[in-house]
């Protein structure tokens, strides 16, 4: 009976961890929506970030809690609850501290500063600097290229134009060198706003151009609102009143679907000022009596000072702790001293200080001889990273190359096969869907080269980058054959932490993306399941229920033989199982002595 019983907690216990773990997953994945992106209504977003914490606090996942706060407070500066706002990011900060985690500590310093930008100036510099320091120290380029970023839109506010654009271009560089695709339009849309300031609208209206194409790849709404609104103001600047009323009035739209109160406040402003100069003084009242609510809505005064006062109140609680840990300091100085005193005191006598002379003597010599061991250990394993960083080099080289000059090229071919399509009013049909083929294969071909990047810049692949990879071609899947239901199932037992070669990575996802392709293309799926679990080695499935084949009655296409060549270079199997009007299945096995 004590047997039974202890088999029954163990198995509860483990059950628990299992359902624990799935959870904080959840709660993960739910901290890492971006905001910019996110589709559905900021007050959603509100309730979903605030159940997360709870779940947080319940499972006491300290840093699942920590995190959500964090995503919260950019939703509440978005509504213009700046009070919230502060509080929420504040109380974020304090655990991040607690916690140690310094990249986080500064990536929120910098937020508290940039989020207070536009109410206090000095204290969002303070803010600023004071998480810049702190990436610095620890050279964080994933931190840095945010915050160089940010600090330079405090610089444009304070009209340092030429500083603006010194850090503008050093978060630029870093972005660029990352392929960082979301990041690298703020880049650029802020080096457009400080030629605006100097009255280089040419330039200005290039930059703001560059950027609103690149956020719209991204649907990022936030961004494509904010940039409509700057090229507006280039318009309105070059006398072109009613485009630029037009474009004021795109953001406002999407402004008002993600509950963005202050560009709405600048929107409204602006129109009034266009109407102005058209001299229509019935639409410019109206749009500054629209301004003005929106204004009186989020610059409240006891919100001020209640911000004020929390600031006042952190810096206060962080000094105190300061003088604190100094205090226990200069205690353990003391206790210190009185200990070295009778050690001193101990030590007399001719024989113990000869004993201790000797001792001393062998321990040099130990300690120079195991210099010198390190010292040979540190040569080699300099060399080991030279050598390393010099194949690194070579590899992000010709990734650029690829990306600058063939993918230039592939895009340039895309713009002529459009052009000719719309210069040639009379072309037959049969010539127009040869040129659509030709686009669709370049633009392809595209994605391919980019992927292909994708696996060269990196040393080593985690099992989290494939993931995270096969979702986005997933993603993509689901937009182009909207009458499929994709489905991706990632067992528990697939460790997240598992690498694997660039080479083998780009094998895997590219056995998962033909096959998926081929449900699409040919087998006419209504549903395509991906799925991958960890037995022996990976198992990799794609299963469509599409109208399948009879097996000794085809030919095998190349697609197909390019995934049995793949899953040989993986050192795995491959197999294919398929019947008419019965789906098809592709499994690949990779053995664990494999990766």
């Amino acid at each position: 009976m004590k047997i039974c019983k202890l088999i029954s907690i163990l198995v509860l216990f483990f059950c628990f961890q299992f359902v624990t773990a799935q959870e904080k997953r959840g709660i993960d994945s739910i901290n890492g929506i971006i905001i910019q992106k996110a589709s559905i209504s900021s007050d959603s977003l509100v309730r979903l970030f605030q159940k997360n914490i709870t779940d947080s606090e319940y499972l006491n996942y300290t840093i699942g809690k920590a995190d959500g706060l964090a995503k919260l407070a950019v939703v509440y500066y978005y509504q213009g609850n700046y009070k919230e706002n502060v509080s929420t990011l504040l109380e974020a900060i304090r655990i991040y501290e607690t916690l140690k985690l310094s990249s986080k500590v500064a990536v929120n310093y910098g937020e508290l500063g940039y989020q207070m930008k536009r109410r206090d100036l000095n204290k969002a510099q303070f803010y600023m600097q004071k998480g810049k320091r702190i990436a610095e120290l620890t050279e964080d380029e994933e931190v840095l290229k945010n915050l160089y970023n940010n600090y330079g839109v405090l610089k444009e506010m304070n009209n340092e134009l030429d500083s603006a654009l010194y850090f503008y271009n050093k978060s630029l560089f870093i972005k660029e060198k990352q392929d960082d695709t979301f990041g690298i339009p703020y880049s650029v849309s802020n080096i457009g706003g400080v030629y605006f300031l100097k009255k280089d609208y040419s330039r200005a209206l290039n930059y703001f151009e560059n950027s609103i194409d690149k956020r719209i790849e991204l649907r990022d709404s936030i961004g494509i609102s904010e940039n409509l609104t700057q090229i507006a103001e280039v318009y309105l600047e070059k006398a072109k009143y009613y485009k630029a009323i037009k474009s004021f009035k795109k953001s406002s739209l999407i402004a008002e679907k993600r509950n963005y109160l202050f560009l709405i406040q600048v929107n409204n402003k602006k129109i009034s000022e266009a109407f102005k100069k058209l001299n229509n003084a019935d639409s410019a009242l109206y749009y500054f009596e629209k301004y003005t609510i929106v204004k009186d809505s989020i610059s409240n005064l006891s919100v001020e000072e209640k911000i004020a006062s929390l600031t006042i109140e952190f810096e206060t609680e962080k000094k105190e702790k300061e003088i604190l840990q100094q205090r226990a300091q200069l205690a353990e100085k003391e206790l210190e001293v009185k200990q070295k005193n009778y050690l001193i005191f101990g030590s007399l006598g001719l024989v113990i200080v000869l004993g201790l002379l000797g001792y001393l003597v062998y321990n040099q010599q130990k300690l120079k001889n195991h210099q010198l061991q390190k010292e040979g250990e540190l040569k080699t394993a300099l060399a080991k990273i030279e050598t390393q960083n010099r194949l690194q080099e070579q590899r992000l080289r010709i990734s650029r190359d690829l990306h600058d000059n063939i993918g230039s090229q592939l895009t340039f071919i895309i713009s002529s096969i459009d052009n000719l399509k719309y210069g040639f009013k009379d072309m037959g049909e049969k010539l127009s869907d040869k040129l659509i083929g030709i686009s669709s294969f370049t633009t392809q071909t595209i994605y391919e080269l980019r992927d292909t990047i994708w696996a060269m810049n990196k040393n080593t692949i985690t099992f989290e980058d494939l993931q995270s990879r096969i979702i986005n071609f997933i993603d993509n899947a689901k937009l182009a054959s909207e009458q499929t239901n994709f489905t991706v199932t990632i067992d528990t037992s697939v460790s997240l932490e598992n690498t694997f070669t660039s080479v083998q990575g780009m094998n895997i996802y590219r056995i998962i993306q033909e096959a998926v392709n081929n449900a699409i293309k040919y087998a006419k799926a209504s549903r395509v399941e991906v799925v991958i679990l960890e037995e022996k080695g990976f198992h990799f499935k794609i299963k469509d229920d599409g109208i399948g084949f009879a097996e000794d009655q085809v030919e095998l296409g190349n697609g197909i033989n390019n995934m049995k060549k793949r899953a040989r270079d993986l050192k795995g199997t491959f197999a294919i199982s398929s019947s008419e009007k019965k789906g098809t299945t592709v499994t690949v096995i990779i053995p664990e002595q494999a990766n």
